[in-house]
């Protein structure tokens, strides 16, 4: 093993006091909780954004699917560049930029500045998001590893929850750029603390793969695009048609380059490791279902249940206490049994979850609360223990060089599966919403059909002017909504109940134990190179990386 590759991995693995330690885990988890809270604080802003800009509903719905685009489009690559350039670079770079765009953003003068503000805000928070974990990962020593992954995945699913409570809290007083405007100083802030505490762990010997950057970019933008436009636009629409072939020709070709290059940047034969693949599937469907859920429920409880934005974001409250049982729980069990178990359990109790909430909701306007916040319940549970076993097996699945990779394949799986699931859910409920509330509609003038068939909000929007008649119609539209996601929530059971039959099946049952498969953990070259979990049992023989080159 060369000098340089020798530099790169102690740069790795920077031994922390403590203190500096704890300090550490705070500032890059406040990081993380920014851009994660970045749609879900926006998500409940909505109705004033649409009365103060003069947004439409497509307007309203690129606010939060253009911050999703670029983020995820940019994942892989700014992964990529996090290993190579520098964590701490990307990291203060992803942060500044986020910022700035938060702070430019709340003071938008149309939908249009706000969208393409929203835009660059998700470049930031590509950049922020995989560094946050690989960094973590790095600075803490292997028997506390489990401990940081877990803090930090309880973050990522409490953040989300967090920012809707911020944000209702602020909508309370002020107008809804208060929202933008403190998310984009706290990142500046942060970037202070950022610059002293994070190690700029970067290996030059890495290549950046500029071909297979690209490749990503044209596949996750193209298929993103694509699942973003479906619902709105229509699934055979020539537009959502293109950009998911794009996406299906750009992922074929990075493939294809992966494959052939002498230097990937994401060696795609790991995916053939069994704990890889069941990490990707986990996370990929925990957040197919949460973002989902935390998408529409609000919606709910604003138009059916009539709560205010804070009440709304407070009835979520119940969740990440589920979650954080749920991490506590996955700790245990991984301990005696490997991620095989609290993986597929997680999963289960997320479609149980969503099942009693659907049941719940089959009342319509009398819903059991009861017993939607018992489904709520059990769902946070399921998230809470399979978020760190599906977090772990994707980070052990790369070597360490190639950690911020490793991240990013994870960010992907989870910002993919988020919006395939907004999309996939969205559309079951407008489908059921429009069969539903069409009896309703009948007789009514054309302009006011269109309005009430485009969505439950418009629907109530409009029953104001209309006399006797908008009190049936806002019933009606109130009835379909509730109708039509039960009917999302029943199809996010059926896709959490397969999954965690296939994660039964396909995860390792234990890890391999790196000291004695070894007989040491530390390096990387062919003679004392770490056994990642899986790879060896499970059949995918290990390749020695080139000198100067570190292959992954």
């Amino acid at each position: 093993m060369d000098q340089n590759s020798s530099d790169a991995v102690s740069e790795h693995h920077p031994v922390l006091a403590p203190s500096r330690l704890r300090a550490l885990l705070i500032v890059l988890c406040a990081g993380l909780a920014l851009v994660v809270a970045g749609n879900s604080a926006l998500a409940i802003a909505l109705p004033d954004i649409a009365l103060d800009l003069g947004a439409d509903q497509s307007e309203l719905t690129w606010i939060i699917d253009a911050y999703a685009l670029t983020f995820a489009a940019l994942l892989l690559t700014a992964g990529i560049a996090a290993d190579r350039v520098g964590r701490r670079t990307i990291l203060v770079t992803g942060l500044l930029i986020f910022g700035l765009a938060c702070v430019a953003s709340a003071f938008s003068p149309d939908p249009t500045w706000f969208i393409a503000l929203r835009a660059l805000s998700g470049v930031g928070a590509a950049a922020v998001f995989p560094v946050t974990l690989s960094a973590l990962v790095d600075a803490y020593p292997e028997e506390r590893r489990t401990f940081a992954i877990g803090v930090w995945s309880g973050v990522s699913s409490a953040g989300a929850v967090a920012g809707t409570i911020v944000a209702g809290a602020l909508l309370e007083a002020f107008w809804w750029g208060s929202v933008q405007l403190l998310f984009g100083v706290v990142a500046l802030v942060i970037i202070v603390p950022v610059m002293v505490l994070v190690a700029q762990s970067r290996n030059r010997s890495l290549s950046l793969d500029p071909f297979g950057a690209v490749w990503s970019v044209v596949a996750l933008a193209g298929l993103v695009f694509g699942v973003i436009e479906g619902p709105q636009r229509g699934w055979f629409d020539a537009i959502t048609v293109i950009s998911l072939a794009v996406g299906v020709v750009g992922l074929a070709a990075f493939i294809v380059h992966q494959l052939r290059s002498t230097a990937p940047s994401l060696d795609v034969r790991l995916f053939r490791n069994r704990g890889l693949a069941a990490g990707s599937l986990i996370v990929t469907v925990q957040f197919f279902a949460s973002l989902g859920f935390f998408v529409l429920t609000p919606q709910y409880l604003q138009i059916v249940l009539e709560y205010t934005p804070l009440a709304s974001a407070l009835a979520l409250l119940i969740i990440p206490v589920g979650v954080g049982t749920g991490i506590g729980l996955a700790g245990a069990l991984a301990g005696r049994y490997g991620p095989r178990i609290p993986g597929a359990l997680g999963l289960l109790l997320m479609g149980v979850g969503f099942a009693v909430f659907a049941t719940g909701l089959a009342g319509g306007l009398d819903a059991s609360l009861w017993v939607m916040g018992a489904g709520v319940t059990v769902f946070g549970v399921g998230f809470g223990m399979g978020i760190t076993p599906g977090t772990e097996l994707i980070i052990e699945g790369l070597p360490a060089e190639r950690r911020s990779v490793a991240s990013a394949v994870n960010d992907i799986t989870r910002e993919v599966g988020g919006v395939l699931g907004i999309a996939v859910l969205s559309s079951i409920l407008v489908s059921y919403y429009r069969s539903d509330i069409a009896p309703a509609l009948s007789g009514l003038p054309d302009q006011v059909r269109d309005v009430a068939d485009s969505g439950a909000g418009a629907a109530i929007g409009i029953a104001g002017s209309l006399g006797p008649d908008g009190e049936n119609l806002a019933t009606a539209a109130r009835e379909a909504f509730a109708r039509g996601l039960g009917a999302s929530m029943w199809v996010g059971a059926v896709v959490l109940v397969v999954a965690a039959l296939i994660t039964a099946i396909i995860a390792p049952r234990k890890t391999v134990d790196t000291t004695s498969a070894t007989g040491s953990t530390g390096g990387t070259g062919p003679q004392d190179q770490e056994v990642r979990p899986g790879l060896i049992a499970d059949g995918l023989p290990e390749r020695t990386p080139t000198h100067g080159n570190p292959a992954p």
